[in-house]
């Protein structure tokens, strides 16, 4: 466990407190003979744990409840969190039983949140607006020199993509309300395309699956039409 980040989203901090509780439990236990690094992620809109750990020296730290503003990032969109007692403990605790620094906290933004779920789901994965905030803290927390090349991300997403799909149609269309402070860029504009072919007497509705031939005939056209889209060709 050595060389490995663990990456979660902090809201409630529900979360990221079991991390540390059940990482605890295992290196008591025997199982894991180091403690591996835990990352929180808050979006500057919602980030109170952050600004509380932002002050390096412990007993200088104060914690402020903030007001949050609106986020995409909605279930981290928490301004005092009701597990903040239990993370000032635990995180002392692992700490010191790591024998260094081994849990941070990092700020992203909005519009970084947005962009990496979108880069993610881009390249196969399936990442909601949460596991977006996770992506976009540890890419900070690279750049901060927290993590670095030699070690393993476990990056946290607490939910599937279509869960807050909503946010991901605002980006497509450009329609983000300006105080989430988002600008599509271009590049990741990929707005989903309806595909149903004109020739089709049949498609499938809620509480109307297609059967038989129906089916088959379905599958086949919605393919070819896809295919001829793309301009894709058969190697066989």
């Amino acid at each position: 466990m050595g060389n490995t980040v663990v990456v979660v989203p902090v809201g409630n901090a529900g979360n990221i407190t079991a991390v540390m509780s059940g990482f605890l439990k295992f290196y008591q236990a025997g199982i894991i003979d180091r403690l591996p690094k835990i990352l929180g992620v808050q979006s500057s809109h919602a980030d109170p744990v952050f600004r509380y750990y932002r002050e390096r020296i412990p007993e200088h730290r104060k914690f402020i409840p903030v007001t949050v503003q609106p986020s995409v990032a909605q279930a981290a969109m928490i301004g005092n969190p009701v597990s903040m007692p239990r993370v000032i403990h635990l995180v002392e605790q692992y700490n010191e039983l790591a024998g260094a620094e081994r849990v941070f906290f990092v700020q992203v933004t909005e519009q970084s949140i947005m962009d990496w779920e979108l880069i993610a789901n881009r390249n196969g994965h399936i990442a909601c607006t949460q596991g977006g905030e996770s992506l976009a803290g540890l890419v900070a927390a690279h750049q901060g020199v927290i993590v670095t090349d030699s070690e393993v991300a476990i990056v946290n997403a607490t939910a599937h993509a279509l869960k807050f799909s909503g946010f991901q149609d605002q980006y497509f269309t450009g329609e983000f309300p300006s105080e989430f402070d988002i600008v599509p860029e271009p590049e990741l504009i990929n707005a989903p395309e309806l595909i149903r072919p004109v020739d089709l007497k049949s498609v499938p509705e809620p509480g109307n699956p297609l059967k038989g031939n129906e089916l088959q005939e379905f599958i086949i056209r919605t393919a070819e039409e896809i295919a001829q889209r793309l301009d894709l060709q058969k190697t066989r």
